[in-house]
């Protein structure tokens, strides 16, 4: 049953990931922290042209007419979609209060863009935001470095330099496709945008000519009066292999996103894709990303769940590939949020909305490395994430780099971000309707299922538990317990590192975790794929090892601790890993035995 909307990519070539800085200052500080980012940046030189086209299901107005917002051309404008059309309705009904009157989401595009000048961009009154793409057009997706040089607004001021901005782990830039969004700052985060000129600046470092044009599309959302009246957030939902299954992907996503920053769930559309992509690393990543090609709807959201990741992401829960990304292209290497899902519904929640929020823009509150954070003024950051943890001002907050203490706060600045992406189907008005999706042209999968009620199946665990459970320190604990996210792994954090450095190195503390059957199956996991890190440096190396291979072909634990027993041992031995992949041959659980096999041949 495993479809993929694009054809996979069977072999990937590290290389085409790998780059080769080209020594200069400027394009090192760019392409420290991308997630995706690699090779030395480059220039073209070419003319600009531009124009402006509605999407979003807006019907154009008649030629000569008013618009608010711009001139309309008629090249990508969505057709109406009925209210009964595949997919639609499973978050609530589609359409109350009539269409829009104006297109909530409007695109303007200029091709054949050159490095050398600024291109102006008009943001008429009654702009939430607008999101900022700069891409590459090659006829398939390019692995060339392109970016948002720099943004400056009406009044002169610099709101993204360099390709960043000053304070944060922003990288601008990423391989074929670059993204940058206003507003991502404190100072711009109040509804409406300023209207008038913003002139915004791509580049690749000036290091050589591009074989490919270069085109910026610039996503306007507006409303009617310049405030947030909600909007519809579409979902395509993409499952590798038997990482989940099909009905808690379509509970967990309207878990998560029914009511979040006021945006209901509007279709959900599952898709399946193959097996070798339930195990993701940082080489992998764009190629499973390119598998989100021909998917319906823009704007929607791609939800990619594998089983696992590894390499530098290793221990991660969710990835973003940049800070923003994008829900209007598919099939970039920008093209949506990548997790893995614990079916723990309070765990799993957080996971999907924090990662969603890195895809409309916003930061993390506090970096590990607590020189950088984010840019608003309503947000607490921590001056030491790795020494106080759950003592840090910020530890409540959503976009803590851990996902703090799960309870999913968000300021009014982190929210005004999130409501002015382009994420959603907006509605202009109070009391509108949101406007239509472009057709789907895949079918929904599966009969629509209610979300669970609140706190139906949900269970919080506290890391004080587990502190006093197995004697582990209060900062380890909430380690294991939290959310790990791609974004601090792409900027240098080493979960592993982190954990040693919190007091949780000891061998025998963590595998007293992983046989803890009250201790949540994604808890247990981490605990034994860092067991499996600490034997290298533990005298009992080889009882650990043991331990950790009885406990990967143990059919009573749940998968995901086998999964994190068989991580253990492939780091800890490869003869090991290999002769605990023999052992698993023709295990009952398909899933272990690849993973296993996976993990040796590694």
């Amino acid at each position: 049953m495993s479809t993929s909307l694009a054809p996979a990519s069977s072999a990937i070539d590290p290389s085409r990931v790998d780059g080769k800085p080209d020594g200069e200052r400027r394009a090192a500080r760019v392409r420290r922290g991308g997630l995706l980012a690699a090779g030395a940046l480059a220039a073209l030189v070419a003319g600009a042209c531009g124009g402006r086209v509605v999407v979003d299901g807006f019907e154009p107005p008649p030629e000569g007419s008013d618009g608010a917002g711009g001139s309309w051309s008629s090249g990508d404008t969505a057709s109406s979609a009925s209210e009964g059309s595949s997919g639609i309705g499973q978050g609530g009904s589609i359409g109350e209060g009539g269409a829009p009157p104006i297109p909530p989401l409007v695109k303007e595009e200029h091709n054949n863009v050159g490095f050398d000048d600024a291109i102006p961009v008009s943001v008429q009154p009654g702009t939430l935001g607008f999101t900022a793409v700069a891409e590459i057009m090659a006829s398939s997706p390019s692995f060339e470095p392109i970016g948002i040089e720099s943004i400056r607004g009406p009044d002169g001021r610099l709101l993204a330099a360099d390709y960043t901005i000053p304070g944060t782990m922003a990288a601008f830039f990423n391989q074929g496709i670059g993204t940058a969004a206003v507003p991502q700052t404190g100072a711009d985060a109040s509804a409406p945008l300023a209207p008038g000129i913003y002139w915004i600046k791509l580049g690749n470092g000036g290091a050589g000519p591009l074989a490919e044009p270069v085109r910026l599309s610039v996503w306007h959302r507006q409303t009617l009066d310049g405030r947030f009246h909600g909007g519809k957030i579409d979902i395509n939902a993409f499952i590798a292999g038997d990482a989940i299954s099909e009905q808690y992907m379509r509970r967990a996503l309207l878990e998560a996103y029914e009511g979040y920053v006021g945006l209901g769930v509007g279709s959900i559309n599952v898709h399946h894709i193959g097996s070798e992509w339930e195990f993701v690393d940082e080489e992998v990543l764009p190629g499973l990303l390119e598998q989100t090609a021909g998917a319906p709807g823009r704007p929607a959201l791609n939800v990619i769940a594998v089983t696992a990741f590894g390499g530098s992401i290793a221990q991660a829960s969710g990835v973003t590939p940049a800070v923003p990304s994008v829900a209007v292209e598919h099939g970039t290497h920008l093209s949506g949020i990548v997790v893995t899902l614990y079916e723990e519904p309070s765990v799993d929640t957080v996971i999907l909305r924090h990662e969603l929020g890195h895809l409309a823009g916003l930061f993390h509150t506090t970096e590990f490395d607590a020189d950088f954070g984010d840019p608003l003024d309503d947000t607490s950051q921590c001056g030491d994430v790795n020494s106080l943890m759950e003592r840090c001002p910020d530890f409540g907050n959503l976009m803590f780099p851990t996902g703090g203490d799960f309870s999913g706060t968000l300021t009014p600045q982190q929210k005004a971000i999130v409501r002015a992406s382009a994420l959603y189907r907006g509605i202009v008005e109070q009391g509108g309707g949101a406007a239509v999706p472009l057709p789907a042209d895949t079918p929904a999968s599966g009969a629509p299922i209610a979300p669970p009620a609140p706190g139906e199946g949900a269970r919080s665990f506290a890391p004080d538990r587990l502190a006093s459970t197995a004697a582990l320190p209060p900062h380890a604990a909430a380690l294991l317990a939290g959310h790990f996210c791609g974004q601090s792994a792409a900027r240098g954090a080493d979960f592993d590192e982190l954990l040693r450095a919190a007091g949780g190195a000891d061998a025998d503390r963590l595998l007293a975790v992983g046989r803890d059957p009250g201790v949540p199956a994604y808890v247990r996991a981490r605990a034994l794929t860092a067991a499996g890190r600490a034997a290298t440096r533990s005298f009992a190396s080889a009882r650990v090892i043991a331990e950790l291979q009885a406990l990967a072909a143990d059919p009573r634990l749940p998968r995901r601790a086998r999964l994190g027993a068989v991580e253990g041992v492939a780091s800890a031995s490869r003869a090991a890993a290999r002769a605990l992949a023999a052992r698993l041959t023709a295990d009952p659980d398909s899933v272990v035995e690849r993973m296993a096999t996976r993990a040796a041949a590694r």
